[in-house]
């Protein structure tokens, strides 16, 4: 694009009159200017201060669920072109019913709600999204209790209570397109992603503290003492255990992916690989663990590896975003397939790929397909499939 081409689009800028595709055209020329130039510094510089002195733009009616920020890399042939996406979200504005042929519109999927099932002890379930707030069931000391949309609590009274006896184990599950919190019977808080379970204990006993996971749970640890000393709280998840004593960490330990992920934002954990129990590692906040579910190498050789990772794209998820720093096309692909319930068909074999950036979770799935298919990648949707053309 020409200098007198992108002072054209920085006018419709100003007017309030820029589409999102011309902004992203704006932007990667931008982009491509200060990176493809030896007079890159001079040159961004003037354009930035363009963009500035005109102010901020005219705000038109948007009909775009979607939120900035995306910025997308694709790795191809060993080149790195970048391209930022800047889509605005309005949440005070409905989205209009548009009838088109493009394949993305034709259907569609919601994103995920609150939804989970509670199976207990007795082997009853509870399917929570049909259930009203209040009190789902009651055992000796302990209640469990819907609190509101997507959380549940388990309340134990003061007392003595029963004698000890048998571990009674409860089982929370979302399903792929569900999400869902827990605050278990020791205060522990637990968030439960799309496709995701935790099996806990009905009552802790005395002197231990271990649920069992599958899928990504975040967990922010009550600490708890007894008889003047801390009470651990462990984490099974198939191929490792993390123990903790009170802190804030995210375990990715789904079954799709290559390697479980164990990330500790607040406090201290320690990070077990159950196949080679002598193999233990402390992380530090910012740090992550990742263990292969295979065996590579030697039986006896080390499996965890621990890298400096931004605990705000990890943790994204709990706060309604799909956030990728560095993510490939497949791993990504696997997320929208646990939120929004679809599978995903690769009809031709796909360029590498690496995306950067935030999309809001509650967006309609053709919304965060039609972001990326700026970036170079195209789809459709045919019924319960995304369909990856090329």
């Amino acid at each position: 694009m020409q200098e007198s081409q992108a002072r054209i689009l920085i006018e419709k800028y100003r007017k309030g009159t820029l589409t999102d595709e011309e902004r992203i055209l704006l932007e990667s020329w931008y982009l491509k200017l200060a990176e493809e130039t030896e007079l890159a510094e001079e040159n961004a510089g003037r354009l930035g201060a363009a963009i500035e002195n005109l102010g901020p733009p005219a705000i038109p009616e948007r009909k775009t669920p979607v939120r900035p920020l995306l910025k997308w890399a694709a790795v191809a042939a060993s080149v790195l072109i970048l391209v930022s996406l800047a889509i605005v979200y309005r949440p005070d504005h409905h989205e209009e019913t548009v009838v088109s042929s493009d394949p993305l519109l034709k259907e569609d999927a919601l994103p995920g709600q609150h939804r989970a099932t509670l199976t207990l002890a007795d082997g009853s379930s509870i399917p929570l999204e049909k259930t009203g707030p209040g009190v789902l069931v009651k055992e000796n000391r302990v209640s469990i209790v819907k609190t509101g949309d997507g959380e549940i609590a388990c309340n134990v009274a003061a007392g003595p209570g029963k004698p000890p006896g048998k571990v009674s184990y409860n089982k929370l599950e979302t399903p792929k397109a569900g999400q869902y919190r827990v605050i278990l019977p020791d205060g522990t808080r637990a968030w439960l992603n799309a496709a995701s379970s935790i099996r806990f204990p009905a009552l802790f006993p005395a002197g231990e503290r271990v649920v069992e996971i599958s899928g990504e749970v975040y967990f922010e640890v009550a600490k708890l003492r007894k008889n003047g000393r801390n009470i651990p709280f462990r984490v099974r998840s198939g191929v490792q255990t993390v123990e903790v004593l009170g802190t804030v960490f995210n375990v990715n330990g789904y079954a799709d992916e290559e390697t479980t992920k164990t990330t500790l934002l607040e406090g201290s954990i320690r990070v077990i690989d159950n196949a080679h129990a002598g193999e233990t590692v402390v992380l530090k906040p910012g740090q992550q663990t990742l263990l292969s579910a295979k065996i590579q190498g030697p039986a006896d050789s080390p499996r965890l590896d621990i890298k400096e990772v931004d605990t705000g794209s990890v943790v994204a998820w709990k706060e309604g975003y799909f956030r990728f720093d560095g993510v490939g096309l497949p791993e990504l692909m696997r997320q929208l397939s646990r939120w929004y319930d679809m599978e995903v068909v690769y009809e031709t074999v796909v360029a590498d790929h690496e995306f950067v950036g935030r999309i809001e979770r509650d967006a309609n799935l053709s919304k965060v397909l039609r972001i990326l298919e700026l970036g170079g990648v195209r789809f459709r949707i045919e019924g319960k499939k995304i369909i990856v053309t090329d």
